[in-house]
């Protein structure tokens, strides 16, 4: 056992040094007018403010600060209870002393103005066939590796045109993709349809439907749209709704989040809804803002966010775009003044949707913004999950790595470049897939070391059999795309290495899954196959490649691991001890294969 553990150290070792390959009138249930009427004063909702209270605040003491101030207070929607989000009717003459008082309540975390904010897009034109944008990404290439399979990305805007209701209807290039939990912030109700046109634009280049032999592509087209309505047809909505709604997308397994909104307020309220779902893992993605201004509109100011400038054909930033130094990366936005590559189309993005304001037509519209330039992030930033990234951290890095650069001057407002899809998903598919190929041949390295005591057992180690049973505990056939080969059957769990099966087995929400990151599924499946030496070689592999797998999880850490904490390095602990217990497994299991077994099997004796 001593040996044993000075193996995997060894390994461990080793491994950190190969780690570089790493339009009426409406009232809400609350008797306020919906966002079509609301009067807005300075930026916010006259007569509104919104209070986040701390959590385990009782009803009792709700009561109580609403008889104590003279105000009253609902819940913004029928899940703000669990975060206590609530806001208050307040005359507009009283509001700076109310607030003055709240924010020394030892019961209230945040209180501020119902800040307005309002979708950063400007207006579309006729019918376009090309969609350029997509190729200056390099969308396709990207396709080889990933279509964003499994992921859930929740579209916070003026909903999306996904069904047939009433006088709305599922827009025609739509009509294969995915959606989910959808839910309507302004109306409080379950159907969050698109009134606008500019929230139905944004989740068409995110997921529209491809390969249908009709309208356009969408970027990561297998993933799953959540449409969460917070603006209302005049595009236009409220702090407590967008706080709202991205605590709800956290909370239903969104995996990415695009806001293609923005207003000139910082907002508590809304920054603390941001670090809620970045702890959950979300990766946010948020555009920049038009007003052609070194300083970004919010959400994308938070550092939880990726803040999006836009560009045009020939590279260059776009007449409107915010620029500076907060800007992380840039992407196709269009620009309608130009026809920069000659098709004789002004150069906006090119989308399915609904005709402005009128949900009974739809066409395909030429749109332009950040507005425009923040999805194309999160289609990418979708695929990137799809491939086992579900750490925002992570998923940022490789996105700004991957980026092409406009060199260094980030006053430019370009970030870390262009967004570059096809250099980001091949970093995270073969590039990742060879590190965890080279970590499973490093423990079979260590296991032929150990068993050098034993003239035939290394045979075992070296057979066909158990590099098969050690490609797919690691990494699976990764190579393939590369080489042009797809359409495989049961592709998606044939490029990926055992643990990353739970990504498409229970989906992206619940990827680094305890039972798949640990040593569990090698050790049953070699009791399993124990009385049959292929088998027994092959399982042997397997839980090698297991461990490869598990280390790459350690130094790269794509993923946090599902119900293990990270403090303490309990979750660092977890992976080592199953790292161990892989290669310990692997080491019995061809020790004890009978010699006279490994003597029949070995050629020339």
């Amino acid at each position: 056992m001593r040996k044993c553990l000075i193996i995997v150290f060894l390994f461990f070792v080793m491994a950190l040094l190969c780690s570089p390959f790493v339009s009426a009138l409406e009232v809400d249930s609350r008797g306020r007018e919906t966002m079509e009427t609301m009067e807005v004063m300075s930026g916010h909702v006259k007569g509104e403010i919104v209070i986040d209270l701390k959590d385990g605040t009782t009803d009792a003491e709700i009561a109580q600060m609403m008889k104590q101030y003279g105000i009253t207070m609902d819940y913004n929607s029928p899940f703000s209870a669990k975060y206590r989000l609530m806001v208050a009717d307040v005359e507009e003459e009283h509001i700076a002393g109310l607030l003055e008082q709240l924010v020394h309540d030892s019961r209230v975390e945040y209180a501020e103005p119902n800040y307005v904010y309002q979708i950063l897009s400007y207006p579309d034109d006729p019918l376009y066939k090309y969609q350029w944008h997509m190729e200056k990404i390099k969308v396709r290439g990207a396709w080889k590796y990933a279509t964003g399979q499994n992921v859930i990305v929740a579209v916070i805007d003026t909903g999306v045109a996904y069904e047939d209701y009433k006088n709305f209807h599922r827009l025609e290039d739509l009509e294969k993709t995915q959606f989910v939990s959808p839910y309507n912030f302004v109306s409080k109700d379950t159907h969050a349809n698109d009134d606008h046109a500019h929230g139905s634009h944004v989740a068409g280049t995110i997921a529209q439907t491809t390969n249908n032999k009709k309208g356009v592509a969408g970027i990561a087209y297998n993933c799953k749209i959540m449409p969460l309505k917070v603006l209302s047809s005049a595009g236009m909505g409220k702090t407590s709704d967008i706080a709202d709604a991205i605590k709800y997308a956290a909370d239903h397994g969104a995996k990415v989040i695009n806001m293609s909104l923005g207003g000139r307020f910082s907002s508590s309220v809304m920054h603390d809804a941001c670090k809620y779902a970045y702890q959950k893992g979300v990766t946010i993605v948020c555009a920049a803002g038009n007003e052609r201004s070194e300083r970004i509109s919010y959400p994308a100011a938070y550092d939880e966010c990726i803040a999006v400038s836009a560009i045009r054909d020939d590279d260059e930033l776009t007449f409107y775009t915010n620029k500076g130094k907060d800007i992380e990366i840039a992407a196709p936005g269009g620009d309608l003044n130009v026809d920069q590559n000659g098709d004789g189309y002004k150069d906006g993005v090119l989308q399915n949707t609904i005709k402005v304001r009128n949900p009974e037509q739809e066409d395909y519209s030429l749109f332009q913004g950040t507005s425009m330039a923040s999805p194309h992030v999160a289609g990418a930033a979708a695929l990137l999950v799809s491939l086992g990234y579900s750490n925002p951290a992570m998923v940022r890095a490789i996105l700004k790595k991957s980026a092409r650069s406009k060199g260094l001057d980030l006053k430019k407002g370009y970030g870390a470049g262009i967004l570059d899809a096809e250099k980001a998903v091949y970093t995270a598919g073969f590039l990742d897939g060879l590190a965890k190929l080279v970590f499973g041949l490093l423990g079979a390295l260590f296991l032929l070391s150990s068993l050098r005591r034993f003239p035939r057992a290394p045979y075992s180690v070296i057979s066909p059999h158990y590099l098969v049973g050690l490609i797919f505990g690691a990494c699976g056939l990764f190579f393939l795309p590369s080489l042009g080969i797809e359409g495989l059957p049961a592709k998606n769990l044939l490029l990926r290495g055992f643990p990353q099966w739970d990504i498409v087995l229970m989906g992206a929400e619940h990827h680094g899954n305890v039972l798949f990151y640990s040593a569990l599924f090698p050790i049953a499946l070699s009791f399993l196959f124990f009385p049959n030496i292929t088998l027994r070689r092959m399982a042997a592999g397997f839980s090698t490649g297991v461990a490869g797998h598990l280390l790459f999880m350690l130094l790269a850490k794509p993923a946090p691991i599902q119900f293990i904490p990270s403090f303490l390095f309990i979750d660092r602990i977890w992976l080592l001890a199953n790292i161990a217990l892989c290669l310990y497994a692997a080491y019995l299991f061809i020790r004890f294969i009978p010699e006279k077994a490994l003597k029949d099997r070995i050629p020339g004796e």
